[in-house]
């Protein structure tokens, strides 16, 4: 897989994505030729879209994902992966980094179609200045004028063409993101409509 190693690697982290699903259940996500365990990674009703961030150990290179009713269309983006040497993981208790409604971290205000929010993360709420690799939030949206997503993705780099968030008109929706840091900061970006974006750090890769 694109940017993934083919030897090494212990678990990936993905966003998975349901669409149009023909009626209601759920997807779970789990190694490559083990039995499918009990739980669920994404829980949908008909015509939703919903997405999900998911750990996955990795076997034989490979993770299976599995649709327990009805048809579904599955998108399953990589945002990194685990090995025996890399990024350490600092955790912390939930800290509000970024909130348009009362303009924590950015302008107070919606974020307007085709709008951008950048924020600052180094050097904020207990994240070292330096040496930060990517930063684990929280994000949600509220009150969004209609059908849309978030996109979030490292400060000053090309907009990837995937989602981290789908939602529709007037609906709230959150999602955990790991996000790479360049320059200190990541960028938020609304496709369509308004919204207000939130944004909850709950702990930093350093190298």
């Amino acid at each position: 897989m694109k940017g993934v190693p083919a030897s090494g690697v212990t678990a990936v982290v993905m966003n998975v994505t349901a669409v149009q699903p023909t009626e209601a259940g759920h997807v779970t996500v789990y190694p490559n030729g083990q039995a499918a365990p009990g739980v669920s990674n994404l829980n949908f009703t008909p015509g939703q879209i919903v997405p999900n961030l998911v750990t996955v150990p990795v076997v034989n290179g490979k993770v299976d994902l599995r649709n327990n009713s009805g048809s579904v269309d599955l998108i399953a983006d990589v945002t990194g992966y685990y090995a025996a040497t890399g990024s350490a993981f600092s955790a912390g208790a939930p800290v509000r980094l970024l909130d348009t409604r009362d303009g924590t971290g950015a302008r107070a205000g919606a974020v307007g179609g085709g709008g951008i929010v950048s924020l600052q993360v180094a050097g904020v709420e207990g994240v070292p200045l330096t040496g930060v690799t990517a930063v684990v939030l929280n994000v949600t949206v509220t009150n969004p004028s209609q059908d849309g997503h978030l996109i979030v993705h490292p400060h000053g780099t090309g907009r990837p063409n995937v989602s981290n968030l789908n939602y529709t008109a007037g609906q709230t929706v959150s999602n955990l993101v790991v996000v790479p840091v360049v320059d200190g900061r990541v960028t938020f970006f609304n496709n369509s409509g308004a919204v207000d974006v939130i944004a909850d750090l709950n702990g930093y890769f350093t190298s």
